[in-house]
């Protein structure tokens, strides 16, 4: 990998991770389809690129966890965000881990490329549709509302979202929908989680794979992701609100396919 495609994977992590299309899954599909590597790897650079997204949403959402962190001094809202970050990372944690290592040991050990993209691609898809089906259930509970149940649930779909082809944020987004949450509040409970699991996927990647994912290229795409994140977030957060994310998800599901199908019939 040159430094020209770190710049790809850059943008590319920078881009899908404010969309429910799974930034991990897209990583994973360039690494495979264009630069020959190994599922197993691919999966762990997914998910190592994660950092990316973790330096940008402390920076675009520094005002939230300094009131997270002002909970700890009496602020009622603030108190019930930090408690909502500490509920969905305890059950992100204890789920998400086991999941993660019988993901990379077991689901991808022995796939091929092809094969991999047409399940990825239809992951991707399934995504799609029961986002679409969850923004028809959206209600108008707040984030005030939120009980220490429903906090466990958003962490649990979290967890999930460690599997190949499940998006964080479509996941996430998707159980506050259907627990009736206003979809401005869905996707904002979604987002600001970015950096709490973004940070153990990242951690959880470097233990697999160690310095053969921390490379310097892998380095130079995490710092690109940092700044196309930034500079792109806002438009996003509100694209991702839109019926059009649904057909990107529809889009690159298909490519994915379509790709899977090639190279099983050509034989790579």
């Amino acid at each position: 990998m040159n430094l020209g495609d770190a710049l790809l994977l850059g943008v590319v992590q920078g881009v899908s991770e404010w969309l429910p299309i799974s930034s991990k899954t897209q990583i994973m599909l360039i690494s495979t389809a264009l630069f020959k590597s190994p599922p197993q790897y691919a999966y762990s650079l997914g998910l190592f690129l994660e950092a990316a997204s973790v330096i940008a949403a402390l920076i675009y959402f520094r005002g939230l966890y300094l009131k997270a962190l002002r909970g700890l001094l009496g602020d009622r809202e603030g108190r019930r965000w930090l408690t909502y970050m500490v509920v969905t990372t305890i059950v992100t944690g204890a789920v998400g881990v086991p999941l993660y290592y019988l993901a990379r040991k077991s689901l991808l050990a022995g796939q091929s490329a092809g094969w991999l993209m047409i399940a990825l691609g239809a992951a991707v898809m399934l995504n799609a549709v029961i986002l679409q089906r969850a923004k028809s259930a959206a209600g108008l509970k707040s984030f005030g509302q939120m009980s220490l149940r429903e906090m466990a649930l958003v962490g649990l779909a979290q967890a999930l979202s460690v599997l190949p082809g499940v998006s964080r944020s479509g996941a996430t987004t998707t159980t506050l929908l259907l627990l009736g949450y206003k979809p401005e509040e869905a996707f904002k409970a979604s987002f600001v989680l970015v950096p709490i699991a973004g940070l153990g996927a990242t951690v959880l990647s470097y233990i697999a794979e160690g310095d053969g994912v921390a490379t310097a290229e892998a380095l130079a795409a995490m710092a690109f992701g940092v700044v196309v994140s930034i500079a792109t977030i806002k438009a996003l957060l509100e694209f991702a609100k839109s019926k059009h994310v649904v057909l990107v998800n529809a889009v690159v599901g298909l490519l994915a396919i379509a790709g899977g199908i090639l190279r099983i019939t050509l034989g790579s």
